[in-house]
């Protein structure tokens, strides 16, 4: 079966989806999106025309306008091809689960969901995965884990984390091609780290740790929509350990706004409880989740971005 998916490209929770639809498909060509480009990139597969060689769609992570669901919507040549997964509040907004092809869930029995949790249970239900493949299921577990943060919350778990970290030093395709490879292999049962594997974890905590303290350095205050913004320039692999850093050494700030130059994002954090940087992010034209959200950061932001980066150096 030949399968399209386009799943997010900044986290673990997208990559994970790669690994699965690997797991369950013959033939599977991605995209890796971010939520901003995502229109576009789904576009070019249909104007083109080669939308249509694919057995099956997959959105994951990720959602689509109105416009383009109304699309798919009337498609009778997409009818019961094409899927979209998504766990994120802002999805909600539009009523999007009035589609039969879109599931959006922010959480069920077993806690909040991802994109990963959904996409597993799709081809669990579908019968793509056995459900008795412990290490898939742990795969799947562990990501949603994280990406909810339940690891922190809730669980108290290193794992999960060590996987995000294990993702940052190898990239995306890197991480695909270790999970695929551990997931695959019949003689992995449970889920565990390679020697290799946890090496390069250990370096990652200490590179991390040494590149908190240095953004914790150069954090600077504004107010923005009545809050108390912390706004620092970051590589954005250091998004949420830069906002779990503030909040455990309790930086005077109700929110952090971090600025990813490289990625072409400013991701929001909530540091103080009850600040839902959701509406900060759609107010500046982006989204995302109550604690966690993002937005895109326009060419002409990013020249004077630079500027601002320039003239503190």
């Amino acid at each position: 079966m030949k399968v399209l998916l386009f799943t997010h490209k900044s986290d673990i929770d997208g990559m994970g989806n790669v690994v699965l639809a690997k797991l369950s498909f013959s033939e599977v060509d991605y995209v890796l999106c971010e939520t901003f480009n995502l229109q576009n990139e789904v576009s070019k597969y249909y104007d083109n025309g080669s939308i249509y060689n694919y057995d099956k769609i997959f959105i994951t992570d990720l959602w689509l306008e109105e416009p383009t669901l109304l699309k798919i919507a009337n498609d009778k040549q997409l009818k019961n091809k094409f899927f979209v997964f998504d766990h994120h509040e802002s999805a909600l907004k539009g009523d999007f689960n009035k589609y039969p092809f879109t599931t959006i869930r922010i959480s069920d029995d077993q806690g909040l969901c991802s994109g990963t949790s959904l996409f597993y249970e799709y081809l669990v239900n579908n019968y793509f995965i056995d459900r008795d493949t412990q290490i898939v299921g742990e795969f799947s577990e562990l990501t949603r884990k994280y990406d909810t943060w339940e690891w922190k919350t809730k669980y108290n778990e290193e794992m999960p984390h060590e996987l995000t970290l294990l993702f940052d030093s190898v990239g995306c395709e890197g991480y695909i091609k270790l999970m695929f490879e551990k997931l695959s292999n019949s003689n992995n049962k449970i889920f565990q780290f390679s020697e290799p594997e946890q090496m390069l974890i250990d370096n990652k905590i200490n590179q991390v740790q040494e590149k908190l303290l240095n953004y914790s350095k150069k954090v600077y205050y504004r107010e923005i929509l009545g809050l108390k913004a912390g706004i620092a320039f970051i590589d954005y692999e250091y998004r949420n350990d830069l906002a779990e850093y503030f909040k455990q050494h309790n930086f005077d700030m109700d929110f952090a706004m971090l600025i990813s130059l490289d990625n072409g994002t400013i991701s929001y954090r909530t540091v103080k409880d009850g600040v839902n940087v959701r509406l900060i992010a759609e107010a500046m034209g982006g989204k995302g989740h109550d604690k966690t959200a993002s937005s895109p950061i326009s060419e002409e932001q990013k020249k004077e971005l630079i500027k601002v980066l320039t003239m503190q150096e």
